[in-house]
């Protein structure tokens, strides 16, 4: 068992946890001439997230690679009646397809005959909270997906995938915050509402949208349900992420209390907009004065922070993130000594590494 897939067993509170998939050879099969296909991976991620007992917190959908940080949680699959557990299972997993790859989705009559059965549909409702699953149901239909596109067989995703759990609040915004800046790190994009193909992106997208309909609402109270209907935007948005597919910032939470360590859509968007700032530029100085009080409420080190964002894979060689006392409880919850830690944010007097 995967130690991803033994969190989720072990914790009374689902983990967040970082996932990275690259293509086949790390070759470009995502970007180029085959740019359509992000929107592909961006299309059944939202989908799976509707259909698990997952929440998604960030992805980057990238050339050769895609970052996802997700959580499955299995209590909330304990509470869906046997029928609601068949139908998401065979929306992910149909059993008929037309001749082009279409799924076919069973008819209520059939789904119902085969929520009749306790041993099947306890193994799916595992299953659909479960993250190897949530992975294999991502990857699979892409690869394959592509594979007719290109006329060809074989592996398009290279191994399984490497997921790393992210043990505090810290890590878990870290994280974020590094996948939604890959494109500028790459050079693929100048700041943050351009990097299209990550949540970022997509979070000031909704930002934006809900901006715009509280001054519609402001202006033209009478015709504002009309005006608004008609150029596309939520008539009734409560908050600047209503309507996102992705997991509110609220929700973005590690542990039961976080106090003042909780994140707005504004805080958040500030932290991206003051490090790619700074990526673009290719240096760490000239700190922007915003960035300081923001990662302090995460107790983290400026420096340290324009040391990750400006690094290469700092996410990726290790096997827990955060904090060292979160690691030592990591590492006696493994039945380890201790969890390297290969991330300069958690380095220094509050990181020395502890034996369990």
């Amino acid at each position: 068992m995967t130690t991803a897939r033994r969190l989720l067993l072990d914790r009374t509170r689902p983990t967040w946890v970082h996932c990275t998939s690259r293509c086949v050879r790390r070759a470009f099969l995502a970007g180029d001439r085959y740019e359509h296909r992000k929107v592909w991976i961006e299309e059944r991620l939202q989908y799976l997230a509707r259909c698990f007992a997952a929440e998604v917190a960030g992805y980057a959908v990238m050339s050769n690679h895609v970052h996802v940080i997700v959580r499955l949680d299995l209590a909330v699959a304990m509470d869906w009646t046997d029928v609601e557990v068949a139908r998401r299972w065979l929306s992910v997993y149909p059993r008929k397809y037309l001749s082009d790859g279409t799924p076919v989705l069973p008819s209520e009559a059939e789904i119902a005959a085969i929520a009749k059965d306790p041993v099947v549909v306890g193994k799916w409702r595992t299953r659909l909270a479960d993250l190897g699953w949530f992975m294999k149901a991502f990857k699979e239909p892409i690869s394959r997906r592509a594979n007719r596109e290109d006329n060809c067989t074989g592996a398009f995703w290279e191994g399984r995938f490497h997921s790393v759990p992210l043990l505090d609040q810290a890590a878990l915004i870290a994280c974020m915050a590094y996948i939604d800046l890959n494109p500028i790190r790459a050079k693929l994009a100048d700041r943050p509402e351009t990097s299209h193909h990550t949540s970022g992106f997509r979070r000031i997208r909704a930002r934006n949208r809900c901006c715009a309909a509280q001054k519609i609402r402001a202006r033209e109270p009478a015709k504002a349900k009309a005006l608004l209907t008609k150029v596309g935007l939520t008539a009734n948005a409560k908050h600047a992420e209503d309507g996102l597919w992705l997991t509110p910032l609220a929700r973005c939470e590690v542990g039961e209390t976080l106090g003042n360590k909780r994140f707005t859509v504004d805080e958040y968007l500030t932290l991206l907009d003051a490090t790619g700032r700074l990526l673009k530029a290719g240096k760490r100085g000239g700190i922007p004065p915003e960035l300081a009080p923001i990662l302090a409420r995460l107790d983290l080190s400026v420096d340290a922070w324009l040391a990750t964002m400006l690094g290469w894979r700092m996410f990726a060689f290790t096997s827990a993130l955060g904090h060292a006392a979160m690691r030592t409880a990591e590492a006696t919850k493994r039945g380890l000594c201790w969890i390297r830690n290969r991330c300069p944010l958690f380095v220094g007097k509050q990181a020395v590494e502890a034996v369990a």
